[in-house]
């Protein structure tokens, strides 16, 4: 790392006459100019001497998904919004509430570093084929340029540049402070790893129910208890690998106050999400430490999505383990959800403890001898 004064002093001792140049006030970059030369120098120093508070910057995925921060994992899909027919006004308030949530500034170099951060470069055709159908089922060839509800409007723009002039992120725009209070997009978290999973785990519309594929068939005696009733771990050894995977949920009941604060971030102890997602996935490497008859598995997979519920004040958890391995990853996933929710109830107690954690539930699970299951 050398940092940006390095770099400039560096320049002087050769140049000691260069000298900056003026810059507009939400500039990004720190010019500077030599007398004499044609040419100019730019910093854009967003590590050593960052400018977040003055940055007016938004931009928009190739599949549609709103960032109002390049160093940031946060996503709002614009694109869903558009298909579901939402107003010039909506989308207004939609991209206020996201500026709104904006922080003061972003992450440290190091903390980056271990970020799962979706770059704006990496947007591969094949996911946008996967996770973008025509909109118009009449489009033949379809052109993922040409999807209906994604032309630019002319008067959106000009309302986006009113609404960015003179803007500022120290504080909560008045006007975005209104905006959280009513119909605020949902801030999303998710920790997948994987490029064969689409962007929906940070788009603001909820998944659709999965459907039945029929009852698991069940033991009809407890598989951890020996002849004479005593506990006792499971023999795996003999059993095939398979592919394994399983998604568990739990729902956290925050109340008015601390959803608001999550909705906002504004908890003293940090983002609640981001510490809950974290926990989820450490939750489920250390599940067979926890679980006392549970069998160490090694997860290729752990997935952990949060996703506010605005009508019900909550926070919905969803969290998905894979392996292959003799046995199931039931009790990882279940853990994750747990502990994320635990880790909930732990961030904002100092707020409220009325908080109710529940609704924990295997959603699904594929592998094994017993065969799959799916919730209905």
């Amino acid at each position: 790392m050398v940092s940006y004064k390095e770099m400039l002093d560096t320049i002087q001792q050769q140049w000691p006459e260069l000298e900056k140049l003026p810059e507009e006030e939400s500039s990004t970059a720190k010019a500077f100019k030599i007398p004499g030369f044609q040419g100019q120098i730019s910093f854009i120093t967003s590590m050593s001497e960052h400018f977040c508070g003055t940055c007016n910057r938004l931009r928009i995925t190739a599949d549609g998904n709103l960032k109002v921060c390049l160093f940031g994992n946060s996503e709002v899909s614009l694109r869903d919004h558009l298909r579901a027919g939402a107003s010039e006004e909506e989308l207004l308030r939609i991209i206020g509430a996201a500026v709104g949530r904006k922080k003061r500034q972003h992450a440290g170099m190091f903390s980056i570093s271990q970020m799962k951060n979706r770059p704006m470069i990496l947007i591969e055709l094949f996911l946008m084929l996967q996770d973008s159908p025509p909109a118009n089922s009449s489009l033949a060839p379809w052109d993922p340029l040409d999807v209906q509800g994604l032309r630019p409007r002319v008067s959106f723009s000009s309302w986006m540049m009113t609404l960015w002039k003179g803007c500022r992120v120290s504080q909560t725009p008045p006007l975005a402070q209104q905006w959280l209070g009513s119909g605020s997009p949902q801030r999303h978290y998710s920790s997948h790893m994987d490029s064969e999973t689409n962007s929906k785990c940070l788009s603001p519309v909820s998944q659709a129910p999965a459907a039945p594929s029929g009852s698991l068939p069940t033991s009809h005696q407890l598989t951890h208890l020996d002849s004479e009733g005593r506990a006792a771990m499971v023999d795996v050894g003999k059993k095939p690998d398979t592919e394994r995977m399983a998604v568990a949920s739990a729902l956290v009941l925050l109340g008015p106050v601390a959803f608001k604060l999550i909705q906002q971030n504004q908890l003293k102890k940090g983002d609640a999400l981001v510490v809950a997602q974290l926990a989820g996935v450490q939750a489920a490497k250390l599940t067979s430490q926890l679980i006392p008859l549970c069998h160490h598995v090694t997860l290729s997979h752990i997935q952990v999505q949060l996703e506010l519920d605005s009508t019900r004040h909550a926070v919905v958890i969803q969290a998905s383990c894979r392996a292959r391995g003799p046995t199931g990853v039931e009790m990882e996933a279940l853990t994750s959800a747990a502990v994320a929710a635990l880790t909930l109830y732990d961030m904002c107690k100092a707020v409220s403890r009325d908080i109710v954690l529940g609704d924990i539930k295997l959603i699904s699970k594929t592998g094994g001898q017993r065969g799959d299951f799916r919730r209905a």
